[in-house]
């Protein structure tokens, strides 16, 4: 595959670790998700799904997961002003904090998060973008 997956859930860690390569950022908050790939970013990566939360109804899930491309680029401005945008609107949000949820719930925010990178993977896929 031509994207990494960047991510602080375990589910989609354990989902994609045997056939993909995954970043996995244990117990770190959504934020810093956002931040590590903006790092990546600097780096020369491009970004391959939308940092920024699909829908109101998600923004107090606490977590993200995004894909990234294997490859660096020189050109990969349009990903840096995305991203920066998606850390700032971020810096705006409150999601929930992980300890205060149930178990349930998070199961059902890590189901949530899994799916949607999925979908992401699946037009990439689809797209043949990288």
């Amino acid at each position: 595959m031509n994207y990494i997956i960047v991510t602080n859930n375990n589910k989609v860690f354990n989902f994609y670790k045997e056939t993909d390569e995954v970043i996995f950022l244990e117990n770190i908050i959504f934020q810093e998700v956002l931040r590590s790939v903006e790092k990546n970013i600097k780096d020369g990566h491009k970004l391959l799904s939308d940092p920024i939360l699909y829908n109101l109804e998600n923004s107090s899930n606490p977590f993200k997961s995004i894909l990234i491309s294997k490859n660096r680029y020189l050109d990969n401005n349009t990903s840096l002003e995305l991203i920066e945008g998606a850390v700032h609107i971020s810096q705006k949000l409150s999601p929930k904090d992980k300890e205060l949820l149930s178990h349930d719930s998070l199961e059902e925010y890590r189901f949530v998060d899994l799916n949607l990178i999925i979908d992401s993977i699946k037009q990439l896929n689809t797209n043949k973008i990288v």
